[in-house]
């Protein structure tokens, strides 16, 4: 994808010499890629997960959920390949439906800044970020009225 925009770029700024139309697709070309760039940054970066006091909230690249702990049965911590050591919320409503938070997988973790190393396997130990979100619900639990 990379390559592609530098080449794109590159082509673009060689058509922004020419004095006719084609200057002016070079500028546009130029103007795509300028964009497509800063919308990869922009999702990209959105990644997060947040716990307070009344529930969780999950940024993913595109869609947003906030989940506030009386729809959350428990949490899991997630055992899979490409998500190893995410956090998995599981749904009372519908009845068992999971949304995993891609901010807490172990891929993550390494942009985090934290050490990985000594973590063991998924299912070995849980993560911090899981260890966080089941305090908390275990807090939400110990203090609500259910």
């Amino acid at each position: 994808m990379g390559f592609a925009c530098l080449v794109m770029l590159g082509a673009g700024a060689l058509l922004l010499t020419l004095d006719s139309v084609a200057g002016v697709l070079g500028a546009v070309m130029c103007l795509m890629v300028v964009l497509l760039a800063i919308a990869m940054v922009l999702i990209g970066t959105r990644l997060q997960f947040i716990v307070d006091d009344r529930g969780l909230t999950l940024l993913h690249y595109l869609r947003s959920h906030r989940i506030p702990w009386e729809e959350v049965a428990m949490i899991e911590q997630s055992t899979a390949y490409w998500t190893s050591g995410a956090v998995v919320v599981v749904l009372r409503e519908p009845l068992g439906r999971r949304i995993t938070a891609l901010a807490t997988t172990d891929r993550m973790a390494v942009y985090r800044g934290e050490n990985i190393f000594g973590w063991g396997g998924p299912a070995a130990a849980q993560r911090p970020p899981t260890r966080v979100a089941i305090d908390a619900h275990r807090r939400w639990l110990a203090g609500s009225t259910r």
